[in-house]
């Protein structure tokens, strides 16, 4: 490829305008050729382009009008295969593979340091090369090799974008007369139709038709024309048309057809049905290159010498009954080149028929998609390895399958994962592939800032190093390696990849390494999140055994002495009296009342199950005959029906009852009332200081010498269990009001 000496117009698009000034200085600097426009949207990006010829456009992702695909596909709608390259630092597996779809030139992160610059000005002048070349090399082919013929060119819009001599004289025109109109200019109205319905959309469809059509000369006279159209990989229509209105005989006709076909940018062959086995007659120079023969090694062979050992038999079965039926077909299968290579070939196969409908010759076309197969088998790999990640059970065993499949996959031949020892603070390398040993003796373990697998592991981002030995962060300056490919693994590690061979990672190695780098990190997370239900699982059993252990003593061991003390009690009484027995048996009261509440929250567990409909004041008045009051009073200013498990609920209200008459006095008035969301008991007692509301809960506190320091702790623990909240508040009389909030009324 020449290179380009002419100045290079590139349009540069971030909403940073001071990262964008700075990178048209870099960029200019690195080469004196490269002329920088920048702005910071995506709009004013497109009145630049429709104002100025612009060679090449650098776009950000993230920015506040378009994002960087959006203007892409902006792009591509109005200037084609204009060279775009993606260049933003918010990189992501997904970002990539959209920009891919939308036909992206070229991807590259923002990185920090001036290196990056060098890369990217090498980036643009590859990509605007290649365009350059590759637009002069089609238009002087098709203007030089095809000008004895009448030849144009038309864009998917239908309308001649080149025309030659030979075609614009057959219609009365100039060439640069033509430019720009659309084909519709050179036939009648009523001959239209027939165009649009049947010939453009049999082209669509099978990349080629040939036939007879009526043109329409400038001055209005007509003639009958051989018309052969033949569609690009691009899209573009390549029309020969010829003058039959006086005949011309079969040799000179066949001739000039193969001038017209033989520089097609697809390989094309032409076969002879009413001979034996359909040989070859014709292939063009793009045929022969595709399949390494020389055109006497192929004229008079049925082009089934290209099928092989992996060759499928559902596609050559499908050609074979179209050629029966003389329909058209398009298959893709497996052929092979003169030299053993395998390549997948996308074969289209069309009848041309005479004025009679006889099919006469069949035409094939033929095209290398090998490149896109693979892409798509990597893919679907890439895909199904997915189920083997997720279902490794540890670290090392995720590891292990992403190294093999980077190596079989990706083709990474030489490739490891390392990862992130949390109480050493390294990286160390847990898995390898066999390739790795043929460049280094022994895996490192990188520390932290000594490495540009530490400086790729800490910023996040992916990075392909061309030339390892000159990043100033190399871990070994005496490798053979020259470039590596670096994926974080988000915090668990990283994967890393080595070459012999400068420059050996491409944009698509990084965005089918980022899928695969995507997919181990999820599956790392899940080992992770596993390893962590497990420990809570084994936490959670050994503290109920504990629980279980614990309501074993205080039921058997605890309360059969108590039993005994307070029999022995009643004994005693019956041979004397004396005042200590009554605080004997106060004290055998008390003790009874807190191995109650400690089983109550040992046993209840902190969900309910089996919720009902309770009515809140009628459950209230029963718990209030069940506790001792006294003196005090009840109000219950609610009519409400909650959905709730009603033992505990009965909980809630006799201990938040037993807590008012035990602080409040033997007088205390209880109040019962509904929230929105909920209810409240409030009583008219000193209330709670503020600065104890929140420990007022926890188990064993009390300000009463008759509590036992539990009863708030069994109501925050039933409130907990329907998931519902309390608070501690003032009540209207100056007492304490607890509010229970989140509940869910069966009457609303």
């Amino acid at each position: 490829m020449t290179a380009i000496a002419e100045t290079i117009c590139i349009l540069h698009v971030d909403d940073e305008p001071g990262f964008a000034e700075m990178t048209a200085s870099f960029l200019e600097r690195e080469d004196d050729r490269l002329d920088v426009q920048a702005t910071t949207s995506a709009a004013t990006g497109l009145e630049i382009l429709a104002d100025t010829d612009i060679d090449c456009v650098i776009s950000d992702y993230d920015m506040p009008d378009w994002n960087g695909i959006q203007f892409l596909e902006a792009v591509r709608e109005e200037y084609g295969s204009l060279p775009f390259i993606l260049y933003t630092g918010k990189g992501s597996e997904e970002i990539a593979s959209d920009a891919i779809s939308a036909g992206v030139t070229d991807y590259l992160q923002k990185e920090s340091g001036t290196d990056q610059y060098a890369v990217l000005a090498n980036r643009i002048t590859n990509a605007v090369e290649s365009q350059r070349v590759k637009r002069e090399r089609n238009r002087q082919l098709d203007a030089i090799e095809t000008a004895q013929e009448g030849i144009s060119i038309l864009d998917e819009d239908g309308r001649f974008i080149f025309v030659n001599e030979a075609y614009a004289d057959l219609y009365g025109y100039e060439p640069d007369e033509m430019v720009g109109e659309h084909w519709e200019l050179l036939y009648q109205e009523e001959d239209i139709p027939r165009i649009n319905d049947d010939i453009i959309p049999t082209v669509q469809d099978t990349g080629y038709w040939s036939g007879t059509t009526t043109g329409l000369r400038a001055d209005g006279s007509t003639f009958t024309e051989d018309h052969v159209l033949a569609q690009t990989d691009r899209g573009e229509l390549v029309c020969t048309v010829r003058d039959i209105s006086e005949q011309r005989d079969g040799k000179q006709e066949l001739s000039r057809i193969k001038r017209a076909m033989d520089e097609a940018p697809i390989g094309i062959i032409l076969a002879g049905p009413k001979q034996d086995d359909a040989p070859i007659t014709y292939a063009n120079r793009r045929f022969l290159e595709l399949t390494g023969y020389t055109e006497s090694e192929v004229r008079g062979r049925n082009c089934r010498f290209l099928q092989g050992e992996a060759t499928e038999s559902e596609p050559v079965d499908a050609m074979r009954a179209a050629v029966d039926e003389g329909d058209p077909v398009s298959v893709e299968l497996r052929n092979y080149r003169k030299d053993g290579t395998m390549f997948w070939n996308q074969v289209s196969i069309a009848p041309v028929r005479d004025d009679d409908g006889t099919v006469v010759n069949y035409v094939g076309f033929q095209q290398d998609i090998t490149e896109r197969k693979q892409h798509e088998r990597r893919l679907k790999a890439l895909s199904e390895s997915v189920q083997d990640l997720l279902q490794a059970d540890t670290r090392e065993k995720v590891a292990e399958i992403g190294v093999e499949t980077a190596r079989t996959v990706l083709g990474l031949e030489a490739n490891t994962i390392h990862l992130y020892d949390e109480n050493e603070r390294i990286l160390e390398p847990v898995a390898a592939s066999d390739g790795i040993y043929d460049l280094v003796d022994d895996l490192p373990t990188f520390m932290p800032g000594d490495s540009i697998a530490w400086r790729v592991y800490d910023s996040g981002d992916a990075l392909a190093v061309d030339d390892v030995h000159a990043d100033p962060d190399i871990y070994n300056p005496d490798t053979p390696i020259q470039s590596e490919l670096y994926l974080p693994l988000d915090k668990h590690g990283i994967l890393l990849a080595g070459s012999e061979t400068p420059a050996a990672f491409d944009q698509q190695d990084v965005i089918l390494a980022e899928i695969l780098a995507g997919h181990v990190t999820s599956a790392l997370k899940q080992v992770e999140g596993t390893k962590q239900l497990r420990d809570r699982e084994r936490d959670l059993k050994q503290h109920n055994d504990r629980l279980e252990a614990f309501t074993s003593v205080v039921s058997h061991d605890l309360r059969n002495p108590l039993s005994v003390a307070q029999g022995r009690l009643e004994l005693a009484r019956k041979q004397c009296q004396s005042e200590h027995l009554a605080a004997v048996e106060r004290a055998h009261e008390r003790m009874d009342t807190l191995l109650t509440d400690l089983l109550t929250l040992a046993q209840d567990g902190e969900t309910v199950t089996d919720r009902e409909p309770v009515a809140i004041a009628s459950l209230a008045e029963n718990c209030w005959a069940t506790v001792e009051t006294a003196d005090a009073t009840l109000v219950t200013d609610i009519d409400r029906t909650v959905l709730a498990n009603e033992s505990r609920l009965k909980q809630l209200f006799e201990n938040l009852v037993r807590n008012a008459v035990e602080h409040a006095g033997a007088d205390v008035t209880v109040t019962i009332g509904a929230l929105d969301d909920g209810f409240y008991v409030a009583d008219d007692g000193p209330g709670i200081p503020e600065g104890e509301r929140e420990t007022v809960f926890e188990a064993g506190y009390s300000t009463s010498t008759e509590g036992t320091g539990f009863g708030l702790s069994i109501v925050q623990q039933v409130v907990a269990a329907h998931d519902w909240e309390i608070s501690v508040r003032d009540s209207a009389d100056g007492g304490a009001r607890f509010e229970i909030t989140g509940v869910s009324f069966c009457d609303s």
